[in-house]
């Protein structure tokens, strides 16, 4: 292990400088790109920034034989040595991060540090000649978008993947499964939430700390709320309509943690759709009682869904066109009086003591999501050890990246213009769109 030594606010600091420096340099005499790995080896890999999520990602992996953790990277020695644990492969482990990408025996590398180090990183993996996984928000700032494509686009055999997980979820392919086939008939709104009642905080032992552990709570490193909750969700309403939005209004503010933090810890948002589509989000810190789920509302059904479990809902008014208000309001399957009224189980993973109705109506779910030509409904794995597999996979066979740079760039956008207007309290339009002219004045 390389030496430790203490990491102060002055070197953190200096070091971010010296990485966004680096990273707006030329590149000379970049690495020739990778080849892509035969479907049977494994792909070496780096992993940089082993805080709390990089560890959740490090303990997916250690059941991914498909990839070997050969080198870990973080400047703060606690997290350094608590990646080293996880993983259990006795890494080489660096604080500059530089050295870990000059290292030739890495395919790939893994991002999962603070936001604000997202885009240099990636552009220097990339120009390093490495396959890059990002943590969400793919990008910081707006311009960072127009640098990643460049790069991405000067070394097409690299695979460049956003950590969306919900796009490797089969829970959120049958739901966009069902869209697509006309179960809620024409998609209109989408209702987002993800409600928590505790500070956001990490506690600190030394105070010069507080900026490098709870870089989360700085305007400097961190997109708040938007960033590390609604990129989930925003991403989710995206896929849902098909479409990127084309403005957004919003607030929020720091109203109840007068803690010193920078960014909010209370948003809310309305981003519109084209055709006059909407996407509502609400995030606070105060209250849990309800704390997070997706409502995907059409004229003909919504669907309420969340990590590992999701409700149908048939509107009333669709059931009353089909002429079987009772019985037979779907192709292929009986559902009973009750379904109606409580809904439809498609994925179920809690049962609330309700054993026998869910059991009973899983059944005709599964019976008519057949009917549909769907097969798939329910989750093997964990989301995001699936989107893991689904980097390597794309790495070692070539295969279409799940989540791509349009989808991450696109994602990335919406949380800085939803930023943008609670900060400004003024509607943000999206960049090829312009605000509509001041009426005329009489």
């Amino acid at each position: 292990m390389e030496k430790e030594h203490e990491v102060t606010r002055r070197n953190f600091l200096r070091t971010a400088a010296g990485v966004a420096a680096a990273s707006a340099m030329p590149v000379l005499g970049a690495p020739a790109i990778l080849a892509i790995p035969n479907p049977g080896e494994v792909v070496n890999f780096g992993f940089i920034g082993t805080g709390t999520q990089g560890c959740d990602l490090l303990r997916q992996l250690t059941t991914i034989p498909a990839g070997r953790c050969v080198a870990t990277c973080d400047i703060y020695p606690p997290n350094l040595r608590k990646g080293v644990e996880t993983i259990g492969t006795n890494p080489h482990t660096y604080e500059d991060y530089h050295k870990l990408l000059e290292r030739k025996d890495i395919d790939a590398v893994m991002i999962a540090t603070p936001l604000y180090l997202h885009a240099p990183m990636v552009i220097d993996a990339l120009n390093a000649g490495k396959h890059v996984y990002v943590e969400k928000s793919m990008f910081f700032k707006e311009e960072e978008s127009e640098l990643i494509r460049q790069a991405s686009a000067a070394r097409p055999q690299q695979v460049l993947q956003t950590g969306l997980q919900r796009r490797s979820s089969v829970l959120y392919r049958v739901a966009m499964e069902m869209i697509r086939k006309g179960a809620l008939g024409k998609v209109m709104f989408v209702r987002a939430q993800w409600h928590r009642n505790n500070d956001w905080r990490r506690p600190v032992a030394d105070p010069k700390f507080e900026r490098l552990i709870n870089w989360r709570m700085y305007r400097d490193y961190s997109g708040g709320l938007m960033a590390e909750l609604a990129s989930h969700q925003i991403d989710v309403a995206n896929w849902a309509f098909g479409a990127e939005p084309i403005s957004v209004m919003g607030t929020g503010g720091i109203d109840y943690w007068k803690d010193g933090r920078e960014v909010c810890d209370n948003v809310e948002v309305i981003f519109e759709y084209p055709e006059g589509r909407k996407m509502v989000f609400t995030s606070i810190l105060y209250n849990a009682h309800h704390r997070f789920d997706e409502q995907i509302m059409g004229d003909g059904g919504t669907l309420i869904i969340t990590v590992g479990e999701g409700m149908y809902y048939r509107e009333k008014a669709a059931q009353a066109t089909t002429g079987a208000a009772k019985e037979d309001w779907w192709a292929g399957a009986t559902v009973t009086k009750e379904a109606a009224q409580k809904g439809i189980p498609i994925f179920p993973e809690k049962t609330n003591g309700e054993q026998g109705f869910f059991d009973r109506e899983l059944r005709y779910a599964k019976r008519w999501l057949a009917s549909l030509g769907i097969y798939e409904y329910e989750e093997p794995h964990d989301p995001l050890w699936s989107e893991l597999v689904n980097y390597f996979t794309s790495i070692r066979e070539g295969k279409r990246v799940v989540v791509p740079l349009e989808i991450g760039a696109a994602d990335a956008l919406a949380v800085i213009y939803g930023n943008r207007a609670i900060e400004t309290g003024q509607k943000v339009f999206w960049p090829e769109r312009s605000a509509p002219p001041p009426p005329k004045q009489t």
